[in-house]
Formats: C-alpha cells, sequence, structure tokens
C-alpha cells in the first residue's frame, strides 16, 4: 500500500472511529434522557396500587368528611376502616350504612331514601353481612347463636364493625362476649378443633407458593387445598356445634393426607431440579476448566 493510500486508509478509519464515537456519545446521551423520562413513569408505577385506593377512598365524601371531624366516636370509624379487610376489598361506608357519598351535604348524605342508616339494628347485622357472606349466615342464622340465641353476639360482635379483621381462631376465645355463657375448657376445645381444620390448609398453600416460585407448578396443590377450605366454610364455619364441627374436621383429615403427599413429591420435584441444577453448573465448570488447559497446552501461534 502507497503512503498516500495508507494515510487515506488512515484518515477514514478516523473518521469511522469518529463517526462511531460520537454515535456512541449521542446514544448514551438519547439513553440518559430516556432513562431521566422513564424514572418518574417506574416510581409511578410501583405506587399505583397504593395510590389507586388511596384516590377511591379520597372520592368518597364519607370517607373524607368523617376523618376530619374533631367528634372522635365520628372519626374513629374512618381510621379503623382504613386498617379493615374490607378497605382493599372496596367495601364503603355507603355498602352497610346505605347514604349517598357523593354529596358533602350531611342531610343528603344522610338520606333515608337511599336507605342510610346510621346504627344498624343488631338483630339484622346479620341480614347486612350475608350480603356478601351468604354460607357464613345460612350457617349462623339456625346456630345457638343465631335464632336460639336472639342473634347474639353477632357478626360485629366478633369480627368488629369497622376494622374487620381476617377469620382466626382467636376470635373464638373473646372474653368480653364468649365468656359470659362458656367455661374456657369449652372455648379451648373449639379452638383446637378449628386449628386442627384450617391449619393443614394455611399450610398446604404456604407450602404451594414456596415450590411455585422454584417453577413446579402446583395448580393441584391448591386446588385441592381450596375445595378443603371450601368443604370447611360450607359445613362447618359459624356452625358453633361442636359435634357438627368433629365430624367436618373428622372428614377433612380424612384428605389432608393424600395433600400433603403432592406436596411432598412437589418439594422433591424441586430437590430434583435443584441438583439436577448444581449438576449442569458443575459440569460446564469442569468442560469450561479442561478447555481452558487444552488451549493453555497448545503452542503459541
Amino acid at each position: 500500500m502507497s503512503g498516500r493510500a495508507h494515510a487515506g486508509h488512515s484518515a477514514g478509519l478516523r473518521a469511522r472511529a469518529g463517526s462511531w464515537y460520537g454515535l456512541s456519545v449521542r446514544k448514551a446521551a438519547y439513553q440518559a434522557r430516556a432513562a431521566l423520562f422513564l424514572l418518574p413513569l417506574l416510581i409511578l408505577s410501583w405506587t399505583t396500587a397504593d395510590s389507586a385506593a388511596q384516590q377511591a377512598a379520597a372520592t368518597n365524601n364519607c370517607v373524607s368528611c368523617h376523618a376530619d371531624l374533631e367528634d372522635e366516636d365520628m372519626s374513629l370509624p374512618v381510621a379503623e376502616w382504613l386498617r379493615s379487610t374490607h378497605r382493599p376489598a372496596d367495601i364503603f361506608c355507603q355498602d352497610c350504612h346505605g347514604g349517598n357519598p357523593a354529596t358533602m351535604e350531611e342531610d343528603e348524605a344522610h338520606d333515608v331514601e337511599m336507605d342510610f342508616v346510621g346504627l344498624p339494628d343488631p338483630y339484622v347485622v346479620h341480614e347486612l353481612c350475608g350480603e356478601c357472606h351468604q354460607i357464613q349466615t345460612e350457617n349462623y342464622v339456625p346456630s345457638p347463636h343465631g335464632l336460639e340465641g336472639d342473634f347474639w353476639p353477632n357478626c360485629v360482635d366478633c369480627h368488629s364493625n369497622h376494622e374487620v379483621v381476617f377469620p382466626q381462631a382467636s376470635l373464638i376465645s373473646i372474653p368480653d362476649n364468649c365468656e359470659d355463657c362458656h367455661e374456657q375448657a369449652i372455648m379451648d376445645d373449639f379452638i383446637a378443633l378449628t386449628d386442627r381444620g384450617l391449619e393443614p390448609i394455611v399450610e398446604f398453600r404456604r407450602a404451594a407458593e414456596e415450590i411455585r416460585a422454584a417453577g413446579v407448578p402446583v395448580d393441584q396443590i391448591l386446588a385441592q387445598a381450596t375445595l378443603a377450605r371450601d368443604a370447611y366454610i360450607e359445613r362447618a364455619s359459624h356452625v358453633f356445634v361442636l359435634e357438627r364441627m368433629v365430624a367436618v374436621v373428622d372428614s377433612l383429615e380424612q384428605v389432608y393426607p393424600s395433600i400433603r403427599k403432592e406436596v411432598e413429591t412437589a418439594r422433591t420435584e424441586v430437590d430434583t431440579r435443584r441438583r439436577f441444577g448444581w449438576l449442569f453448573i458443575g459440569l460446564f465448570l469442569v468442560v469450561a476448566g479442561v478447555i481452558w488447559l487444552y488451549r493453555r497446552s497448545l503452542p503459541d501461534a
């Protein structure tokens, strides 16, 4: 190659290098601007769910009005509702109390023609809750706490009225209510029976989530656990008759071993996949090491 050609070739390389460098700089600047633009969107997306719930609460005038009232008896229900299981389920004030949540005018908000009820009658609370919790109500009405017990204790006596909590065995032992009629030994039996019925279901569902995180299908486990839970809810929940609950739990305990076997099989699959994964990694490292040693042994070209 002549000197002139070589110089031209070098100039061309420098031009292409300069062009590539300029392109890279422009590309980096573009990516930086894009990142700055997308970062707020990412932050916004992380808070979307909570913001949506907050906006829903903010646009409900029952919530926004009562939250600012100085009378604690009127404002406390909002704070309790915000901590309840009803809030994420979009159960708002008007769903239980009626009224018009679209206005800030008290007379319009508390319009009886819109079924506003400030304090629901204790004798019909179960009907109100039963609009969503049909099975529990169907079991409760003929129970000793229903017709026979003059609807006491009712739903809010155990589950609270505004700070509604997830069902749990400890609700069975509420001193202010249960001890008026029941000895502690009876309550202990109910709690133990509830634990026998529900704790395995919780265990199966928790195990299924852990197994699914490892990439093993758990649809069968979850389906069986759901069937067991539904059977308990339908036949034992809110029955309040120990003998009937014993029969239900005994029948469920005949099913639990098969679900437990499914869980163990899935866990074995997880362990097998992990062992094969480590084996593959080990083989890969061995092969990579052999190739590296082989290339090191080759004479320099």
